[in-house]
């Protein structure tokens, strides 16, 4: 224990503890009223404090303080009880002093916040007659949070105590918040979970092949850049004889994109007949017929024109293809060319002349024609492919897609599309990629 405490302060506490006086100096009718009225201001629990000191003087002065200003007081009288008392507690407030026998108050420091850190944050105020700079920086590199300089006044103790408390009582509150902002982030990572799956089967499953028979089969690749990605495909039944696909880019990914493939899949769905978007029927009849597909995009493009904002726009590549003899019509809405790889490994472009949909209202779009032989295989991508940069930031370009596909010309699609996987992987150094990355491939069987 420091001896720097002035005499006569020392000789009125003791005198004040071992008399009657105690009853009068301590705990005085006017100080049991500023008592009652500072706990009653404070809604919030009493918060436990640990006293650690060897002097009994001192030890007992500062505890009967901490309690009249509505601290739950624990007591120690060597830095071993006290950490065996934080061992087995939650107090998070501490008094020591600096000078004590066997360990030291830096000593008990230093011990606190190794064994400590994880478990819990521990304020320590250290109570010293040191009045050297270097010791103030002794005792902060230690640990110690803030310092009372003995002799010490009660309103400087009990200040520092509430800074203490008040920084605790932030922390709390601080971990409460981060605890709810964590798990708001879990519910919301298994909403985004359930809605990627939910998103994923309206894309075609290509262990069921319901065009086998008629001697097409397809396979696609979909990674979106996080949980819901703004690409789509599909394979449809128009009729006995046809069949229609398309691939949708809306712009931008995530959340919005996301919602808007789902409306879209929904408008070129057979379920959604309504809109009579991919089968019209003639007035005086109630047969249907297979509308083109430059028709089908000038109506979804009406439906989804927003004047409001042009930048909620999409690209699309919509087509019908004949089972019977191969012959394909599609049109583009602002979307990469479709290619055709021959069954002799020769790979070609269709144009793609037309502007992306959601822009511009009465738009017309034309169409291509092509004949899928047997072998051939029908290409439909989007640009999270052909832009996917490496680590130079260089795009991983047409020419090298291209490339691919043509060596995996006579591999199976799942063979071909893996390998289109693998080598973006090592292409971009990693699977997580900056932008949706989708590939869908028709084939028209040998």
């Amino acid at each position: 224990m420091e001896f720097c405490i002035l005499k006569h302060s020392i000789s009125h506490v003791r005198n004040c503890l071992h008399s009657t006086e105690i009853q009068h100096t301590l705990i005085s009718p006017h100080i049991q009223r500023y008592k009652i009225k500072q706990l009653h201001s404070r809604k919030v629990d009493f918060m436990k404090v640990l006293i650690i000191d060897d002097s009994e003087d001192i030890h007992l002065l500062v505890s009967q303080y901490a309690r009249i200003w509505g601290y739950d007081v624990v007591s120690a009288y060597d830095g071993l009880e006290a950490l065996r008392i934080l061992e087995t507690s939650d107090i998070q407030l501490v008094i020591s002093d600096w000078s004590m026998p066997a360990m030291s108050g830096i000593e008990l420091c230093r011990i606190i916040r190794e064994r400590f850190t994880h478990q819990r944050y521990i304020y320590i105020i250290l109570l010293t007659a040191r009045q050297e700079k270097e010791d103030l920086v002794t005792g902060m590199e230690a640990g110690a949070d803030d310092f009372i300089r003995k002799p010490f006044h009660k309103d400087e103790l009990r200040v520092r105590l509430r800074a203490g408390e008040r920084a605790l009582r932030t922390q709390q509150a601080l971990a409460e918040q981060n605890k709810r902002l964590a798990e708001t982030q879990a519910a919301l990572q298994k909403e985004l979970e359930a809605a990627s799956i939910v998103q994923r089967n309206l894309l075609p499953n290509p262990t069921h092949q319901p065009f086998r028979q008629a001697g097409y089969q397809f396979d696609l690749l979909y990674i979106p850049a996080t949980y819901l990605g703004g690409d789509t495909c599909n394979f449809i039944s128009l009729s006995s004889t046809h069949a229609g696909f398309y691939i949708i880019d809306v712009a931008g990914h995530g959340i919005a994109a996301s919602l808007k493939t789902v409306m879209l899949s929904q408008h070129l769905s057979l379920a959604c007949q309504r809109m009579r978007l991919l089968l019209g029927s003639p007035a005086s009849s109630e047969e249907h017929f297979i509308r083109p597909p430059n028709e089908v995009l000038y109506h979804l493009n009406t439906i989804f024109t927003n004047a409001s904002d042009a930048m909620q726009y999409f690209t699309i590549i919509y087509g019908v293809v004949n089972t019977q003899t191969g012959y394909v019509t599609l049109s583009n809405g602002g979307h990469l060319p479709a290619l055709v790889l021959r069954n002799d490994g020769t790979l070609n472009a269709l144009p793609s002349d037309g502007i992306p949909l959601g822009m511009f209202d009465d738009v017309e779009y034309s169409s291509q024609e092509c004949m899928l032989g047997p072998g051939d295989r029908l290409i439909l991508y989007t640009d999270g492919i052909t832009e996917c940069e490496a680590l130079d930031g260089k795009h991983y370009s047409h020419q090298r897609f291209e490339e691919i596909l043509r060596c995996h010309a006579h591999m199976p699609l799942r063979n071909c599309i893996g390998a289109v996987y693998e080598d973006l992987v090592v292409w971009h150094g990693s699977t997580a990629f900056d932008d949706d990355i989708s590939l869908f491939i028709i084939e028209r069987l040998l």
